[in-house]
């Protein structure tokens, strides 16, 4: 909070652009949405063609580059991750114990320590000097698995108080007939979710502690002042909200907890501190922001989708899209404005819908009552021009994207 809330600005209406794991990442990485980037689903990390990668672009400007953390799932350990030129990685989101094998500037060993501290104390070695510093600029990636589930809170926190949690309105829905069927026969206890909550933020600890060591290590160096900053996640996740949360259905789903997320910028002197900002930012956006700061263009052959965020120029949408991951949620894809959000799911041919969604976010922001299928034709949107956008956002590319 003191290092991003108070000294950065917050995105308040931020979100993933396909909310699972690795197509995030490489939404980071390329400033591209999944259907021009190809990562689609967890299986799908090795489609990614890295020089669209601003690593790449970077690296070749004559920045240092490094990666530290959980990097694409299924990734194979002995393969080390492009356009990096120091690194410490693994590609499971549940490894967060010690024990675990990562590859460390291309050696596979086994490391014994907690892995949100092990990626703090190779992100400080980094910055300080032991991991072949120089006067060159730098691009570090710290990538934790944390708060991952199955949530393992370190054992510094593991009994840490976390405040009661109640739940809100759509925890508690019951009638969910105008959902699509996925949703419907879905089920979850309260007291389940509060229990994968407490250990989610108990893991997060460990991430203040991170966080707070590298600023700590940037003072000492006096390079405080001169570092652009981002906080995020790759994706949100639902605590029970319209019964979700077993079978991976805690993301991949388009509702606002499952896409919304946390970001945070931080660049003393350029970026507002302690501001917030309710323009719709997204995953996609960091990479321009960042090559922007650095002075550097994409290629033409690997244009980039999103917005920078520290420029003017406003969305007025956003396209949310995912594609069948191991068959556990239907394909679909959605348009996400301040208003409302629209939601079409597909069938085998990926452009038939099948089932559709419709929230005034204005007036039901936790998305009970979808007026499509209420029975009601006075409150129906004009669906026809909302669909005929959104099919055609779905082929967008660079700068013809929302």
């Amino acid at each position: 909070r003191r290092v991003f809330r108070t000294n950065g600005t917050e995105f308040t209406h931020a979100f993933a652009t396909t909310p699972l794991c690795c197509p995030s990442r490489a939404s980071i990485f390329t400033g591209r949405y999944a259907h021009n980037h190809g990562v689609k689903n967890n299986e799908s990390a090795g489609l990614l063609d890295q020089e669209s990668t601003v690593q790449r672009y970077l690296g070749e400007a004559g920045y240092r580059t490094a990666f530290f953390g959980k990097y694409f799932n299924s990734w194979p350990i002995r393969t080390d991750p492009p356009y990096f030129d120091r690194w410490a990685v693994f590609p499971n989101s549940g490894l967060v114990s010690a024990g675990t094998d990562w590859n460390v500037n291309g050696a596979v060993r086994a490391v014994q320590t907690y892995s949100t501290d092990y990626i703090a104390d190779r992100a400080v070695r980094f910055l300080g000097g032991t991991e072949g510093s120089d006067d060159r600029p730098w691009l570090m990636y710290v990538s934790t698995a944390a708060p991952h589930v199955p949530a393992r809170p370190e054992s510094d926190h593991a009994e840490a108080p976390v405040g009661y949690w109640s739940g809100n309105p759509a925890v508690f829905e019951r009638d969910r007939r105008d959902k699509p069927p996925f949703v419907r026969d879905r089920s979850i206890t309260l007291e389940k979710v509060r229990m994968v909550r407490r250990n989610q933020l108990r893991s997060l600890m460990s991430v203040d502690d991170l966080v707070e060591r590298v600023f700590a290590t940037l003072e000492k160096l006096d390079d405080k002042e001169n570092t652009l900053a981002f906080f995020m996640s790759d994706n949100g996740f639902l605590w029970g909200e319209h019964g979700l949360y077993a079978q991976g259905s805690q993301k991949r789903s388009p509702y606002k907890p499952s896409v919304k997320l946390p970001l945070f910028m931080r660049w003393p002197g350029r970026v507002e501190a302690g501001a917030a900002r309710n323009r719709l930012a997204a995953n996609i956006d960091v990479a321009p922001t960042i090559l922007g700061a650095a002075g550097l263009q994409p290629d033409d052959a690997y244009p980039m989708d999103g917005i920078p965020l520290l420029g003017d120029r406003l969305r007025e949408r956003l396209l949310l899209e995912h594609y069948v991951d191991l068959g556990r949620i239907p394909e679909w894809a959605a348009t996400y404005t301040h208003e409302y959000e629209y939601i079409e799911y597909y069938g085998d041919d990926g452009s038939t819908p099948t089932f559709r969604e419709y929230y005034d976010l204005e007036s039901d922001p936790w998305q009970l009552n979808n007026l499509l299928f209420d029975g009601d034709p006075a409150n129906d949107p004009d669906i026809a021009r909302i669909a005929e956008q959104l099919a055609a956002d779905r082929r967008c590319i660079g700068a013809g994207c929302p």
